[in-house]
């Protein structure tokens, strides 16, 4: 049974102000799956599976409003297993509008990239998957374990 962390706030229980998805819409707690709500498999990155989190696909992005309240934003992000080797992605996390944070590509055979970024005083967070420039086939993005600190 998943017990959140006192004080923690997972970005998948907040609203999104706005979303889009290279394909299907973004998912909450579980991968991207196909076109459907809900037809996605637990969020598994490099064989470690995540209860919490987004699913998303490239192109696309998730936007929350923070209204200043939080300090840190941390995940690990990813290419979700459940495509193998195949994708290849990158994430940005912008707050404000201002690039706080770009990995660069990841592919499907990469481990998790761990994000730890500082949010302090940001009111509106934007986190976005790119096409790592091999088109969009497979691009099963995931923000696991996405949360916010105080």
């Amino acid at each position: 049974m998943f017990v959140p962390e006192p004080g923690v706030t997972y970005v998948s229980d907040l609203p999104f102000t706005s979303e889009r998805n290279g394909w299907g819409p973004v998912e909450r707690d579980m991968s991207n799956g196909e076109r459907d709500p809900a037809d996605g498999n637990p969020l598994a990155l490099a064989g470690t599976v995540y209860d919490k989190g987004l699913g998303a696909h490239a192109a696309g992005e998730v936007v929350v409003e923070l209204g200043g309240a939080y300090r840190r934003f941390t995940a690990e992000v990813g290419v979700d297993d459940e495509v193998g080797a195949k994708g290849i992605v990158a994430f940005e996390v912008l707050g404000d509008g201002r690039t706080l944070l770009s990995t660069g590509v990841l592919g499907g055979a990469d481990p998790a990239f761990p994000v730890d970024v500082d949010v302090t005083g940001v009111r509106q967070l934007t986190l976005r998957v790119l096409d790592g420039g091999d088109g969009v086939d497979s691009d099963h993005a995931d923000w696991a374990d996405a949360r916010l600190v105080p």
